[in-house]
């Protein structure tokens, strides 16, 4: 009977962590913290002297700073079970120390998601510290903004008036940084690193935010004096002062409004998750030492535990303690597995988790000492530091009731019934596997031979060419520009999947293919290859004689991607004719297994662009980053897509899109998105186009540009904008395609490689290749 553990899916090695953890906590952290906490001056707290250092470097010897980071960068890669376990322990040994030690990782943890070198080298060397030397803040608290952070994502978020202080202006290849973060920035007054939260353009308020890591010993940081609280004082707190700091482009890791709110939705969910699981630990720990009181404790002649008041108090203590850990748990894991699918976490998840801990652990606390009577008022019994820190939690990483007021906007914008699906089971700890794919085995998929993959290559014929720049300008990759003589010449680092519409704007001919984009070898081998690139064939009749193409066989040969618009809208009534080429399109059983979402709406469209411009952006950081590409793992067997993977996918869109080479929907005035039912018989993508090719060939003979938009299926990824656009189970984002009127003529037909067609004609001899 009594206190016991009731997560059943323990294994021999969580016992173990918890039993090893649990002593090192007892026998270092909390001596050390108690210490701290009756130092008169928070100075003395950061002392070279103090005890703080020798906490931090026997936490990092044993690897508690990075046991969450993958073992690619040096990390141990825990199990979200046992990361919830240790958070739990840490906070029932000293919360503030728990804090602390917590945020230390946050830079590095957001190195990490950059492509840039210096940074990712940057997370390796955090990882490899054993002496606490590499330490972060999570530099985010201004003067005139604390908790409004938390409402990035509410309706009034675009006001200028809500502007981060601290604000970078770009300059050449780097930013100047100016302003100050608040007394309330944890480890400020001694980090090394800081994951910092500006703003880049104020004109949007908080959607012109970024995020940048940023070393705090560079030219013009200063910071103050630390903080002198009632509770949580081994946590330093203090200022950070920026005056015309400068640093370059490459480390600001988030620098458009999509990523942005992205990475900072991230933080905050595990920043309240982490905090939920740190205070469960400490409202353990306050009934573990009212329970131990209470048992020694003699009041009328026998212990108080058996005073039928005091046993109400612990039982209902031990019945809220339980509830915690339990939502502090299943959150962590919940939200640790939705961020290594991809997917976006569920923020009003662990804000409820960060409300009912905190206010569970100051409530137990408060009960603790009354039961143990004046005692409990005494600094020389735990529970009163206890009490101190709990108080202060419930305004640390947002004031519970701003964090209340979000996660009650989330709910009313979300689903009202509960949606229940197949669970998420706890990650063993080992090789990552899923549904008989291991990381051996899907990295050759994202992971293609140095030197094995090549672009297409383009030129353009000197003698021919008239300098008018339409390749460059219909190039939707930006592959070309102009050298010396304004002659068109391909970029030293370019990225060309052979869509040839340079050579469709050419008025010259001028355009030529010297080599198309193939791969050598391993899992997009292009075999075979070369194929010729060939025009169509010369018509001819049914009788083998010279015959002229129909109207509706040049219009299939002519037809070109636009990817270049112009911003005049198209009219209504020819956007409802494109439509019904669509419905009147063959489906298997005739079920129409589609839906049409037309937007022309110019605000929800920059929303959408937006919306997964930061979905790609990370798409392709991670598939950029050696050490976060195994995150990939749980995406593809979610959705087992390889042409998702191409390096001409990657390369030529994802990247581009990530510099800003071209918006997600390419600036055209009209987005149709095509949403099928998963029910649907006969495989509903493929009924989506053959509806889409209807409506394409429709949008041409009306005069109009017309492309395919296979990333607008990341909207799946993004609950709240899919059911902005009325969607919801079983209808799926298919795909969309883009229309508007083209900014450039693209006549003429191109060539296209052509691929054996294999014969079995009646009366021949097996099959006959036709090359």
């Amino acid at each position: 009977m009594g206190l016991r553990e009731l997560n059943v899916d323990l294994t021999k090695e969580h016992v173990a962590l918890w039993d090893s953890t649990k002593k090192f906590m007892s026998e270092v952290w909390r001596p050390a913290a108690v210490a701290l906490d009756k130092l008169t001056d928070p100075q003395d707290v950061i002392a070279e002297d103090s005890v703080l250092w020798e906490v931090f470097r026997k936490s990092y010897e044993l690897g508690y700073h990075m046991m969450t980071f993958p073992k690619d960068v040096g990390g141990l890669e825990m199990d979200p079970l046992s990361g919830a376990l240790v958070a739990e322990l840490m906070g029932w040994a000293a919360p503030d120390l728990a804090v602390s030690l917590g945020v230390c990782s946050i830079p590095f943890a957001w190195a990490m998601f950059s492509p840039e070198p210096e940074l990712q080298e940057l997370t390796k060397k955090f990882c490899a510290d054993r002496e606490g030397k590499m330490t972060g803040c999570w530099a985010i608290t201004e003067p005139d903004h604390g908790s409004d952070w938390i409402m990035m994502d509410s309706e009034g978020s675009h006001d200028p008036a809500l502007a981060p202080q601290v604000r970078a202006v770009l300059d050449g290849d780097h930013y100047v940084i100016n302003g100050q973060k608040s007394s309330w920035v944890s480890n400020g007054t001694f980090a090394t690193h800081a994951a910092l939260w500006l703003s880049l353009d104020p004109s949007k308020g908080m959607d012109g935010g970024g995020i940048t890591v940023i070393p705090l010993d560079l030219p013009g940081i200063s910071r103050g004096k630390p903080l002198n609280k009632m509770g949580q004082r081994a946590l330093n707190q203090g200022e950070i002062f920026f005056d015309n700091v400068r640093i370059p482009k490459s480390m600001m890791v988030a620098q458009d409004p999509a990523t942005f709110k992205l990475f900072s939705n991230g933080q905050l969910t595990m920043a309240n998750g982490g905090m939920a699981l740190i205070f469960a630990g400490t409202a353990l720990a306050a009934l573990e030492y009212a329970l131990q009181y209470a048992k020694t404790r003699v009041q009328g002649g026998k212990t108080i535990i058996h005073h039928q008041n005091i046993q109400l108090k612990i039982f209902d203590m031990f019945a809220s303690v339980e509830a915690a850990r339990s939502l502090a748990r299943r959150q962590a894991i919940y939200n640790k597995a939705l961020i290594d699918q991809m997917q976006p976490p569920a923020p009003h998840y662990a804000m409820a988790a960060k409300i009912f801990c905190t206010e569970t652990a100051f409530r137990v606390a408060s009960e603790a000492i009354q039961i143990f009577g004046g005692y409990g008022l005494s600094r020389e019994y735990p529970v009163e530091k206890i009490f101190r820190d709990a108080r202060a939690a419930l305004i640390e990483d947002g004031t519970n009731e701003t964090l209340a007021l979000v996660g009650a906007d989330k709910l009313a914008k979300g689903n009202d019934k509960w949606v229940v699906k197949e669970g998420v089971s706890q990650t063993p700890s080992g090789p990552a596997k899923t549904d008989g794919i291991t990381w051996e085995e899907f990295k050759p998929i994202v992971r293609p031979e140095p030197g094995t993959v090549h672009m297409g290559v383009m030129k353009a014929d000197p003698e021919k060419c008239t300098h008018c720049g339409l390749c460059l300008q219909n190039c939707p990759f930006q592959a070309w520009e102009m050298d010396e003589a304004e002659l068109p010449r391909m970029k030293e680092e370019y990225e060309c999947f052979s869509c040839y519409n340079c050579m469709a704007a050419c008025p010259a001919d001028a355009i030529s293919i010297v080599e198309s984009y193939h791969v050598d070898s391993g899992f997009f081998k292009t075999d075979p290859h070369p194929l010729p690139a060939k025009l169509p064939y010369e018509p001819k009749d049914e009788d083998g004689n010279p015959a002229e193409w129909t109207a509706v066989e040049q219009a299939i040969f002519e037809r070109r991607s636009v990817r270049n618009f112009k911003p005049d809208p198209v009219p209504e009534p020819l956007i409802q004719r494109v439509l019904e080429a669509g419905r009147f399109a063959p489906s298997s059983g005739n079920c129409q297994c589609w839906k049409f979402i037309v937007v022309t709406d110019k605000a929800l469209i920059n929303e959408l662009n937006e919306a997964c411009y930061g979905i790609l952006s990370m798409f392709y950081t991670t598939y950029s980053n050696d050490a976060m590409v195994k995150a990939l793992l749980p995406m593809y067997q979610q959705d087992p897509q390889p042409g998702l993977f191409d390096p001409r996918i990657i390369a030529g869109g994802a990247k581009s899109i990530h510099v800003k080479n071209a918006p997600v929907f390419l600036n055209a005035p009209v987005i149709i998105f095509v949403a099928c039912d998963e029910r649907a018989i006969g495989g509903p993508q493929i009924q989506a186009g053959i509806a889409g090719q209807n409506m394409n060939l429709a949008a041409k003979s009306l005069g109009l540009g017309f492309c395919w938009n296979g990333f607008s299926q990341v909207i799946e990824m993004i609950p709240d904008v899919k059911g902005k656009l009325g969607l919801k189970d079983p209808w799926k984002i298919n795909t969309s395609m883009v229309l508007g009127y083209p900014a450039f003529k693209q006549e003429g037909i191109v060539p296209r490689e052509f691929r054996p067609i294999t014969w079995f004609r009646e009366g021949g001899h097996g099959p006959e290749i036709e090359e």
